[in-house]
């Protein structure tokens, strides 16, 4: 009896035994089916986003050339020479690539890549990686707001001398009163205070409209709805023409400048490596700072401009391409600018590093020189219309990021483009009109000391964390390997997952602690007596914002931030809520 029922539980055992391995084998085939329905699903999903209507460019050079006008602009032309020539010349160049290499052209991709894979507007993307990351896409669309508010105004005062250079002399080249000792001083200086922008003492006395200025201000924005009411279908056709022409011009000064007097000895300057300034954090911060805000990275433009690519694109070989043009105009325009110093030191013995970067280089600076050339009209009005150009195409690219990822939704799909376009063109051009008063210089300091610049280095963080630590770095290299046929390497791993962002982090921490130890300051305009004439140094003094502006600042730069953190927790304690009401239910 024992010996049966041992028998029995033996056999028992051993059909157990079997059923087991049944079990096994039939979970082993379920998981490769999973795996198998997997790949079918994502390849079905592949092919139904290739088939989502969604708005494309005429071709791939239209792509292009809209990208490269969106990285390349005013700052290529005015910031990268002043900061090369400050930072140790030739050897500014070597932390510059580097940074390049770390954190721009890993961000491009990154950027190029999600909107090229997904086919949406950032906005929905990061509501798609996970509705907690909502508020990134949020505080990109304000930052470009913030950004497309103020920025118009450098394309303003460029349409404003490009109008005056067709005068005969031009007018800075001169003083209309000759016994005026402050204009015979320094013409451009003065002429660009006193007469352009009729500037006031301070921030804090508004003055009124000034004419020239509020003119061409309504002007830049006619124009800019007349190249973006159509979406990309207009601003890809205008790029023919927007990202090319200031090639040439560049061009022709750069021809015009290097056969200049003295300018060797300008570019000499530029150039000249002044290796001991490697050993300064602060030459890697200018250089990481200017890599990254000269790409136009964080504002979400360009998820936008990889989103209206086909699916199927290589968007590594677009990064590369954009980025080192970007890259290498700035270089050339720094030899353009610093030939026609160069000039200006032999012609008026003012020293080529007696300049500053912005405005300065751009209103004072250069047109001083260029007064001093064999047709200066001529050049005055290239230069200027240069500058027209490369303001109008980075301004295209900020406001599709304003606009786009809208039209991702049902309520937005609803409206025209043309009457959208209009709408937000009517809204930035009101919000704008304070510049065009005769404090609109310090105005303009403002919103450019704070509404862009601690923002975007905020959102570029939370892009690297989110797409290498949330949505999967491994799922988005498959992503890429889907649509350009081969698969990231370790570099770009590595950049995604920890030196961008760390480095990012690095320059935030740094740019904080600076604006807490050191307020903001702006330069304001003293003025000249006639009667008593003071140097031109002593005709403006930097002079730290009044407590209002101070806060209006801090706003622009929370403003951006905070949906990421809020919209992050509401999320969380809304899924927690309805986690908790289902239990009770169950």
């Amino acid at each position: 009896m024992i010996k049966d029922s041992r028998n029995e539980a033996g056999g028992v055992r051993v059909q157990e035994g079997a059923v087991q391995v049944d079990r096994i084998e039939v979970n082993v085939l379920n998981s490769e089916l999973t795996t198998e329905e997997a790949k079918l699903e994502r390849q079905d999903t592949h092919k139904e986003e290739e088939r989502e209507p969604r708005e494309r460019w005429g071709n791939h050079i239209e792509f292009l050339l809209a990208s490269i006008g969106l990285a390349v602009g005013t700052g290529n032309v005015w910031r990268f020479p002043y900061l090369a020539q400050k930072n140790g010349g030739g050897a500014f160049l070597l932390p510059y690539a580097v940074m390049l290499l770390v954190e721009g052209l890993p961000l491009f991709y990154l950027e190029l890549a999600l909107g090229q894979r997904m086919q949406k507007g950032f906005l929905k993307i990061w509501s798609n990686i996970r509705p907690y990351f909502t508020g990134i896409g949020v505080g990109q669309i304000i930052v470009s707001f913030q950004m497309t508010a103020y920025f118009p105004m450098v394309m303003t005062w460029c349409m404003y001398y490009f109008y005056l250079s067709f005068s005969n002399p031009l007018p800075w080249s001169q003083c209309k009163d000759l016994n005026n000792t402050c204009c015979n001083l320094d013409s451009a200086a003065y002429m660009w205070f006193e007469s352009n922008l009729q500037a006031t003492n301070s921030i804090e006395d508004t003055g009124e409209f000034v004419p020239g200025i509020l003119i061409c201000w309504f002007i830049g924005w006619v124009v800019t709805y007349l190249c973006l009411f159509k979406g990309i279908e207009s601003s890809g056709k205008a790029a023919y023409f927007t990202a090319t022409f200031p090639y040439v011009v560049l061009f022709c000064l750069f021809i015009r400048g290097v056969t200049l007097e003295g300018a060797g000895n300008g570019v000499k300057v530029l150039f000249t490596p002044d290796m001991a300034r490697l050993l300064d954090p602060i030459v890697w911060m200018d250089a990481a700072g200017q890599i990254f805000y000269s790409l136009s990275v964080g504002f979400g433009a360009l998820i936008c401009f990889g989103s209206y690519n086909p699916v199927k694109n290589n968007c590594a070989r677009d990064a590369a391409i954009i980025s080192v043009i970007n890259c290498g105009t700035s270089v050339f325009a720094g030899i353009v600018v610093y030939s026609v110093l160069g000039f200006r030191e032999a012609m008026l013995d003012i020293p080529v590093k007696d300049v500053q970067g912005g405005p300065g280089l751009a209103f004072i600076a250069y047109p001083t020189a260029v007064a001093q050339m064999p047709l200066p009209q001529l050049w005055a009005a290239a230069f200027f219309f240069m500058m027209v150009l490369l303001a109008i195409d980075s301004e295209f690219g900020t406001i599709e990021a304003c606009i786009g990822p809208l039209q991702d939704y049902p309520f937005f799909q609803r409206v025209r483009k043309e009457v959208l376009c209009l709408i937000m063109c009517v809204i930035l051009c009101l919000l704008g009109l304070p510049m065009c008063t005769q404090s609109g210089l310090y105005i303009f300091v403002l919103w450019d000391t704070f509404s862009v610049s601690l923002p975007l280095l905020f959102i570029g963080i939370a892009e690297c964390v989110v797409v290498a630590w949330f949505y999967d770095l491994e799922k988005f290299a498959e992503d890429i390997e889907y649509m350009t046929g081969s698969h990231p390497n370790i570099y770009w791993k590595i950049c995604w997952k920890y030196i961008s962002p760390t480095l990012i982090t690095v320059i935030l921490v740094a740019s904080l602690i600076k604006q807490c130890m050191n307020p903001a300051e702006y330069t304001k305009y003293l003025g000249c007596d006639p009667l008593n004439p003071t140097p031109v140094e002593d005709w403006s003094t930097d002079t730290p914002f009044p407590w209002w502006a101070q806060l209006i600042g801090a706003a622009m730069v929370m403003f951006p931030v905070l949906p990421m953190p809020i919209l992050a927790t509401w999320h969380f304690a809304k899924k927690k809520l309805f986690k908790n009401s289902d239990e009770l239910v169950a």
